[in-house]
């Protein structure tokens, strides 16, 4: 099975907590650029040339070489090897899950109007499986269920497949699908999804996003970022994206107090994110076109 690597950046603390960070930054930046930049994701890349590529964001070879490595171990990588020519491409699962995470990620600002429709999944695993559990749980927020209870979750938006594909992929069979405009909230359960929603702070995190990121906005449009720097920008916007979006449950403008600052964070990606495309590809295809030997 694949385990998520996209989501295991927490803060850092003591010293081991730090280099656990950096070790699951250097993975996911790398997962991020293959995803973004490797159109053709099944075909093997050079490991000198990921090497190179992980240089321009301050990573060692060593410890790239180590990111290779424990991707591979991940199931993320599939390691292939020709001679003194060792070469990796992402594998099938992990190429789908990118794809999902795209669709997310660039997708164009929607606030159309709700119909009133919910998908509700309740689920169970063993208690011992709480592997399983955290992989569940991080699937279905990123396909903005939030829990109701705590096997119990929802979402105002139609995942009835996604949420259906995910569970397969996951192997729970204990589980529960519904779509429907039935549900009543009554005062305590609406409280309780309100306050798991958190909106104050993902608008926060929005307000944050815009002032980060403004600068660059305005030099992306001016055309006045350069290739060496556009590959390393657009991959760390992406990567700020994802983590954004991954804290959102999407929700409909019903929800949503005045001036709720997704839309134009949203635009603002999007914009610098179409600018720099051009370069970062370029880039990226010099930097993994080494092809010494490592």
């Amino acid at each position: 099975m694949v385990s998520d690597v996209l989501g295991e950046l927490s803060p850092p603390g003591s010293p081991s907590e730090r280099a656990a960070v950096g070790r699951a930054r250097a993975q996911r930046l790398l997962v991020t650029l293959l995803g973004d930049h490797w159109h053709a994701g099944r075909a093997p890349l050079p490991s000198g040339g990921l090497v190179a590529v992980l240089a321009e964001f301050g990573i060692a070879p060593a410890n790239a070489r180590a990111t290779l490595a424990r991707l591979t171990q991940r199931g993320m990588l599939y390691r292939t090897k020709q001679g003194r020519r060792t070469s990796y491409r992402l594998t099938e699962p992990a190429w789908h899950i990118l794809q999902r995470g795209a669709q997310r990620i660039f997708a164009s600002t929607d606030e159309s109007t709700w119909d009133g429709s919910w998908t509700l999944i309740a689920f169970t695993v063993p208690l011992e499986d709480a592997n399983q559990r955290r992989l569940i749980r991080a699937r279905l927020r990123w396909l903005t269920f939030w829990p109701l209870y705590d096997a119990t979750w929802v979402t105002p938006h139609d995942r009835l497949h996604e949420a259906r594909e995910q569970l397969s992929e996951l192997g729970v069979t204990d589980a529960v699908l519904l779509r429907s405009t039935d549900l009543e909230l009554l005062p305590d359960g609406r409280a309780r999804l309100e306050a798991a929603w958190r909106i104050d702070e993902v608008a926060a995190g929005y307000r944050d996003f815009l002032r980060r990121y403004r600068d660059l906005a305005g030099r992306a449009e001016a055309g006045g970022v350069p290739a060496a720097e556009a590959l390393v920008a657009r991959t760390e916007l992406v990567s700020d994206w994802r983590a954004l979006v991954g804290t959102d449950p999407d929700l409909p403008v019903e929800f949503l107090p005045p001036s709720f600052p997704r839309a134009e964070a949203r635009a603002m990606f999007l914009g610098i994110s179409e600018a720099l495309a051009p370069l970062a590809q370029k880039r990226f295809e010099d930097l993994v076109q080494r092809l010494e030997p490592v």
